[in-house]
């Protein structure tokens, strides 16, 4: 079929790799039913990415990585077997029909030596993605700096323009649910594209954005003569327009000859021209020019020249392909930025702090420069080398690229799998600085760093932590430090989150409760990613605030002084996903179990039309391990997926946790995130003549008022429903609360109850119980608040 195409890497097999790219591209325009693709590193960005693009095209997806991180887990929730650890056996286990992985994979890993004992193709990441760009609209974003912002900012402004855009961004984009989709029709395709391996040469997009060349990836290119080689093959592979940057003189020299090339930024000779008129820390604007005609005034929420520059070269695009301006402005406005650029973790009490992806000295001089705007009353860096060679080859310009900063720390290398090289180190660096004028001083661990950086800052600081490594765990930790330290909690949970993540004070609960009573939550949360998510556990941990997770509030009671501390509400859309493989379910815990119920009846899956006429989600159906119609919850669970107090995620076996009726004690101490359910393949009429069954069971027996589903659990002597009636308590009120007239066990709230109400009822019913038939009744609904 194909093979590795690392082997094919001289001029002279061109033709070979051309046909594995053609007969690539075939098979995945018409993957085989049931083929598995193997990914070797699969959380990393770039293999992740590709992971949720062979998902999309029906393929299985298994793989491995040496530890599980965000990447890995989104890929597990959408149904991918990704296992900690390159387990030759794994692979074996899995029967692929290629293996993906990354120039960086050595060769001696087990499993891809497994790989290639077995005979299995093995290609890297980007011939694959390639292999995509050709069957699609392709777009590439190509450059040393800036192009994962830029990828994103166009992909984000083609969704607001056209539904039908497809993606792969090398970063977490806040507004999405992932990095990487696939179009479903004739849409653009957006890919980022890496020059760093030799890799960009296998590209042929319709079109392509340059931003940028630059002497780095020295452990790869001889020099910056061999860069521009690359991106000249690059173009001379675009089948249609390639923009590049004016500003760049080598990109003008490569670029500005080429008939289907257009230029754009604040060059006067550049077609595009930008002219700026307004930049500081709130954001950017701008103008575009084109052909001597204003074409479009651009407000971005990003701040900088850089992103003015890359801004431009969105706009560019849009307009030359035929999008109306002021729309492009409108969707680019709204654009919120990537993960680790410029990122803004915490903003409160004049203090800030950024978290910074910049690794080259010219991203860090431009991120410097754009956060000049802030006004701040002093500027302190934190700074994580990245690779040997980098460092050594760059040395003095990282030297001399933190001018004007108030103090830097910086801390040992990360070697990104190289080799120490002799004498180069983040002690010597730190001198490097300091000889520059700069107070720089050498951290050898992240925790003595967290612990200076918490002793120095003082208001009115800006705080930037920079590198491609693991300081960015260093820059959240701090962030939460000084949130913790921070009044009130409101702002200061606030300015931890991500822009589409809610913060609420004083939330009357009502609202958010079938019963439509209970008083207001000090804190109402609703986080718009399983890392927001995070942050707030920890925030909460840090505090000591007391945390409660709510679903759809069809089981709560909060009583009417409401409830003190944080109330977390899973209802973004991204906890509620759901995928369906075979006769498997990967499901979120925000989905409304209705929805499930549904989605299993198109697809042809029994077993689950139970859960249809139960009113919440599923991560409350777990916790509770709800059921209806005599089936529970856990009779069709396979795995869950949790998260602890302590943001810690875990997957677990059904068969793992112990659940009884009516309860998950797991759950109790924990947080559903979602789970892998299963059904029985059978025809969508018996599915559907079973769940209508169900409906009319239940709107025969069940009260259609405000209500909480069943109040009380059924003991074994009789059930509760039977003895309420039988002891002639239906239509019994206290003041608003009232008890159905149609089933025993439901309280229904008549529209001015209070829990007060409720709660007095409850009791009532409990006494009259045990008085007359010697039964102690227990509440199913979850009483809370004070």
């Amino acid at each position: 079929m194909f093979f590795d195409s690392a082997e094919f890497e001289t001029d002279g097999c061109t033709g070979v790799k051309q046909r594995v790219q053609e007969e690539l591209s075939d098979w995945l325009a018409e993957p085989p039913a049931g083929a598995t693709v193997y990914l070797l590193g699969a959380g990393g960005c770039g293999v992740s990415t590709l992971g949720h693009l062979m998902l999309d095209l029906g393929l299985t997806v298994s793989g491995s990585d040496l530890k599980a991180n965000a990447a890995v887990r989104q890929l597990q929730t959408r149904g991918a077997d990704i296992r900690e650890g390159h387990s030759p056996e794994h692979l074996a286990a899995s029967r692929p029909s290629l293996v993906i992985y990354t120039s960086a994979m050595r060769r001696d890993n087990p499993a891809l030596r497994r790989a290639e004992q077995l005979g299995v193709p093995l290609l890297r990441r980007a011939v694959v993605l390639a292999a995509l760009v050709r069957n699609c609209r392709g777009v590439c974003v190509a450059g040393m700096h800036g192009k994962t912002s830029t990828t994103a900012m166009l992909a984000h402004a083609l969704r607001e323009l056209d539904a039908d855009t497809g993606y792969a961004v090398g970063g977490e984009v806040q507004q999405w649910a992932r990095a990487a989709q696939l179009s479903t029709g004739k849409g653009f395709f957006v890919v980022e594209v890496d020059e760093s391996d030799g890799t960009l040469r296998e590209f042929h997009p319709d079109q392509a954005i340059v931003l940028n060349v630059d002497e780095e990836h020295v452990d790869y290119f001889a020099n910056l003569d061999a860069v521009c080689s690359e991106f000249n093959v690059f173009a001379d592979q675009t089948r249609g327009t390639i923009f590049y940057c004016a500003d760049d003189p080598r990109l003008v020299e490569l670029f500005a000859e080429r008939p289907c090339a257009i230029s754009y930024g604040n060059n006067p000779s550049a077609q595009y021209r930008v002219e700026t008129f307004g930049l500081d820390g709130a954001g950017s604007c701008f103008e575009l020019w084109y052909d001597g005609d204003r074409i479009g005034d651009f407000q971005l929420t990003l701040f900088g020249e850089q992103h003015i520059s890359n801004a431009s070269a969105v706009a560019a695009f849009l307009h030359h392909n035929g999008f109306e301006m002021k729309a492009v402005a409108d969707a680019m406005a709204s654009f919120c930025g990537v993960s680790r650029r410029q990122q803004l973790l915490f903003g409160h009490g004049n203090v800030q702090v950024f978290d910074d992806y910049g690794h080259h000295p010219r991203e860090i001089e431009a991120t410097l420069s754009a956060l000049r705007g802030l006004r701040a009353r002093r500027m302190l860096v934190a700074f994580q080398p990245h690779r040997y060679t980098r460092t050594q080859y760059l040395f003095n310009e990282f030297a001399g690229c933190f001018t004007g900063v108030d103090q830097v720390w910086i801390i040992d290398i990360y070697s990104a799998g190289e080799q120490a090289i002799p004498e180069v180190n983040g002690a010597r660096l730190a001198s490097a600085v300091a000889e520059q004028g700069t107070l720089a001083v050498f951290v050898p661990t992240l925790s003595r760093l967290r612990e200076q950086v918490r002793m120095a800052v003082q208001p009115g600081d800006v705080i930037v932590f920079f590198g491609a490594g693991d300081i960015t765990q260093m820059a959240h930790q701090v962030a939460i430090d000084l949130a913790v330290g921070s009044e009130p909690a409101a702002e200061a949970l606030l300015s931890l989150l991500s822009p589409n993540s809610l913060v609420r004070a004083d939330e009357p609960m009502a609202k958010h409760t079938t019963l439509r009573v209970g008083g207001a939550a000090d804190l109402f949360v609703e986080p718009a990613s399983e890392t927001d998510l995070i942050m707030v556990l920890k925030f909460c941990a840090a505090r000591e605030l007391p945390l409660l997770v709510l679903g759809r509030g069809s089981n709560f009671l909060v009583r009417d002084g409401g409830i003190r501390g944080v109330v977390v509400n899973l209802a973004n859309e991204i906890f509620a996903q759901l995928e369906i493989h075979g006769d498997r379910l990967f499901a979120g815990a925000g989905l409304r179990l209705k929805t499930l119920a549904n989605e299993a009846r198109e697809a042809g899956l029994a077993g689950l039309e139970f859960l249809e006429g139960i009113p919440g989600s599923l991560g409350g159906a777990l916790r509770m391990n709800a059921g209806a119609m005599g089936s529970m919850t856990f009779d069709v669970v396979d795995t869950i997926r949790f998260i602890d107090r302590w943001g810690e995620i875990h997957t677990r076996s059904a068969t793992e946790v112990e659940t009884s009726y009516r309860s998950c004690p797991l759950l109790k101490e924990n947080i559903a995130l979602g789970a892998v359910l299963h059904g029985k393949h059978s025809s969508r009429k018996i599915v559907t003549e079973r769940m209508r069954e169900f409906s009319a069971r239940r709107i025969s027996s069940q009260p259609g008022a405000r209500s909480a589903g069943c109040i009380f659990k059924n003991p074994e002597e009789c059930p509760a429903g039977r003895l309420v009636d039988e002891l002639g308590l239906k239509g019994k009120r206290v003041g608003g609360a009232v008890v159905s007239a149609t089933h025993g066990n439901f309280i229904v709230n008549e529209g001015n109850a209070t829990a007060t109400d409720m709660l007095g009822l409850i009791q009532l019913i409990k006494e009259r119980v045990w008085a007359e038939r010697g039964i102690k009744l227990q509440t199913e609904v979850q009483i809370v608040g004070e």
